[in-house]
């Protein structure tokens, strides 16, 4: 007989990971903050990587080694993943916080969850220092963040469409740093326009509306 708490964890194990997923696509999801981190901005080298996934035994859906097309295809679906995953979890803190609201008692003050990193002690004031890469760009002239009202690249110009909104960053190809989901969803789209030859920001205006920022082509 088998053991129930055994076939339990097999079983939800099945449903948490199903093998219409990839063993590189669960292998991408499970280490994207470390991916994204090592890549600091650059666009992935598809062809190393894919040697490399091989040599772990990190395939496609069908046991084949990934090609450039399979490994880019993946990761994009990863991204996608991942930015329905936060967005899950945060309904999920926002529902528990309001139930704890609507009860009248205070929410724990360490609650279950992941913890990003502490928070900075700067004053409001203070402007976010730009990664080393973005530092660089900046020096050359161009003008990466929201924060004055206009962003200009290589290749767009962006405006914000509400003086007081968030401050975004971008980089010298025009592409935004996902610093939240939905910058995450525009930079999804506008490395799929990359990739495919089109104008980074094609099909791109609703998202842009979305995080009340304005882009027309320089």
């Amino acid at each position: 007989m088998k053991n129930p708490t055994a076939t339990t964890k097999a079983v939800l194990d099945e449903i948490a990971r199903p093998k219409t997923r990839s063993s590189l696509f669960w292998w991408l999801l499970d280490h994207y903050d470390a991916v994204v981190h090592s890549a600091e901005g650059r666009r992935h080298d598809w062809k190393g990587l894919c040697a490399t996934f091989a040599d772990q035994g990190l395939t496609d859906r069908d046991g084949e080694p990934a090609t450039m097309h399979t490994a880019r295809m993946t990761w994009w679906r990863v991204r996608k993943e991942k930015v329905r995953l936060d967005a899950l979890r945060a309904a999920e803190r926002a529902e528990r916080e309001s139930r704890a609201a609507a009860n009248g008692s205070r929410p724990s003050r360490f609650p279950k969850g992941e913890y990003g990193p502490p928070l900075a002690t700067t004053p409001k004031t203070a402007k976010p220092k730009l990664p080393m890469t973005l530092e660089r760009q900046a020096e050359l002239g161009l003008q990466l963040s929201t924060a004055e009202g206009v962003v200009i690249t290589k290749v767009t110009r962006v405006f914000k469409l509400r003086p007081d909104g968030p401050d975004y960053v971008f980089k010298e190809d025009g592409t935004i740093v996902p610093s939240t989901n939905l910058a995450s969803q525009l930079a999804i789209r506008q490395e799929m326009n990359i990739d495919s030859g089109r104008p980074v920001n094609l099909k791109t205006e609703h998202v842009y509306a979305k995080l009340e920022l304005r882009s027309e082509y320089r």
